[in-house]
């Protein structure tokens, strides 16, 4: 039993502890990302990419719509027929807790979670 014990515990205390690198609804963050358009190669259209804190997984989300012209003013490339683009952009954003279709190769649509740009710049 005391073995039992021994082993359950450090799982329990290190689940614990374990913090997740999805931000809440409402929180707002301040990272590096990058606007993508690889539909042409059978990736998906126009959307936003940030990676988590080591880079072992990345998320897709889209401006809502009320954002789009402030992401089409700091690139002016976004939303244009421009078939094959990775764009590095400073971004602070919040999530939208609202998710909209996104266009990928082949005819698939993903659902993807919206955010609300709070602001972007094209990294040089």
């Amino acid at each position: 039993m005391k073995t039992l014990l021994l082993l359950i515990i450090p799982f329990v205390f290190t689940m614990a502890c374990h913090r997740s690198d999805k931000n809440m609804p409402g929180e707002t963050v301040a990272t590096r990302a990058r606007i993508v358009s690889n539909l042409a190669v059978d990736g998906c259209n126009w959307h936003i990419e940030v990676a988590n804190a080591d880079s072992s997984n990345t998320e897709t989300f889209i401006p809502t719509l009320a954002t789009e012209p402030m992401v089409k003013a700091a690139v002016p490339a976004f939303g244009t027929e421009d078939a094959y683009s990775f764009i590095n952009i400073s971004l602070k954003y919040r999530r939208a807790n609202t998710k909209r279709d996104l266009l990928c190769g082949f005819l698939r649509t993903l659902s993807v979670e919206e955010i609300e740009v709070l602001e972007i710049r094209k990294i040089k």
